[in-house]
């Protein structure tokens, strides 16, 4: 229940998609139900992440967007309907890995399915910023895409912030207010 992640999924809702979401406590799971998202379950406590995701969506995914990586992102993939979509713009479960991680590979399932995986950075789309934040602005206007900012106090306390946000315990945007 991050900020980029929260905000995926509602522009998903507001495009007219079935969005299914996953996050590590009961209150996140709250949260993006509250926000509107269809189906959501809590990672840490589901029997496994592979029974999570086919309980929530049993006829699999049409489109993921992946910004943890990692376990995640390999059970998600044999998930996915034929011809399916990932985006990929993050993969914070392995940005404190020391090693890099080895499997498992999900090369079979693309294949088999004939999914398309593209990662993107968002300067890439810097050309259409403008365009992004004036929609973007406009949804938050008309109540259709909400944010919640998970403030902490003090610039000498920006490391803390940090290190919490990369073990998820913030909901929403993390900021620092100087």
């Amino acid at each position: 229940a991050g900020a980029v992640g929260s905000a995926v999924g509602q522009i998903g809702k507001i495009k007219g998609c079935k969005v299914v979401g996953c996050a590590g406590s009961d209150d996140k799971v709250k949260y993006l139900k509250d926000i509107g998202f269809d189906e959501v379950f809590n990672y840490k406590t589901a029997g496994s992440l592979e029974e999570g995701l086919k309980k929530a969506a049993p006829e699999g995914y049409d489109c993921f967007f992946d910004n943890v990586g990692g376990e995640f992102c390999s059970t998600a993939m044999f998930q996915m309907r034929e011809f399916g979509r990932i985006a990929v713009c993050g993969a914070i479960s392995l940005y404190n890995d020391t090693e890099p991680q080895k499997g498992p590979y999900f090369l079979f399932p693309m294949i088999q399915k004939q999914l398309r995986m593209e990662g993107f950075i968002v300067w890439r789309w810097n050309d259409r910023r403008l365009e992004a934040l004036t929609q973007l602005m406009n949804w938050v206007k008309e109540g259709k895409l909400k944010y919640r900012e998970h403030v902490t106090q003090g610039f000498e306390n920006m490391p803390e912030a940090f290190m919490g946000m990369l073990k998820g315990q913030n909901t929403g945007k993390a900021v620092v207010k100087i």
